[in-house]
């Protein structure tokens, strides 16, 4: 009898044992999670939803911690998304910086905005370029 419910709780245990493996299945591979968030990133940036891809980006640096080569081109993404945003801000001031009429006042604050966005652009330019000659594999 004793040996009866050994034989039993030994059968139960190995049931058990094969059940929970069954359950856990492969993990995920972190860097197929992280271009997924990246195809999203890059859709967002094609519609010139830049709040949306930086939010896209956000997700893959906080859900996908280990899927470093895609981090690595989120970096860069993110750099094209900041300088999409800046050249679409030029080409306001710009426009704005052409129109005929402005007083003393508006145009300082145009020439103002013109500059600040000139040098966001440069800069982004500037960013974007190291980030890609600084890219790793892993």
């Amino acid at each position: 009898m004793h040996r009866k419910i050994i034989g039993y709780g030994m059968c139960v245990l190995i049931c058990g044992v094969m059940i929970a493996g069954c359950g856990k299945g492969k993990e995920a591979d972190p860097e197929a999670e992280g271009q997924i968030w990246l195809s999203k990133a890059r859709e967002a940036l094609r519609d010139a939803d830049y709040s949306l891809s930086r939010i896209y980006i956000d997700s893959l640096r906080t859900r996908s911690r280990m899927a470093l080569n895609a981090r690595e081109e989120g970096i860069i993404l993110l750099d094209s998304v900041e300088l999409a945003e800046a050249r679409e801000q030029l080409a306001q001031a710009e426009f704005t910086a052409n129109q005929s009429g402005l007083d003393y006042l508006a145009r300082d604050s145009v020439d103002t905005q013109l500059d600040r966005a000139r040098m966001k652009v440069k800069f982004f330019e500037k960013k974007l370029s190291l980030d890609k000659e600084k890219r790793k594999q892993h």
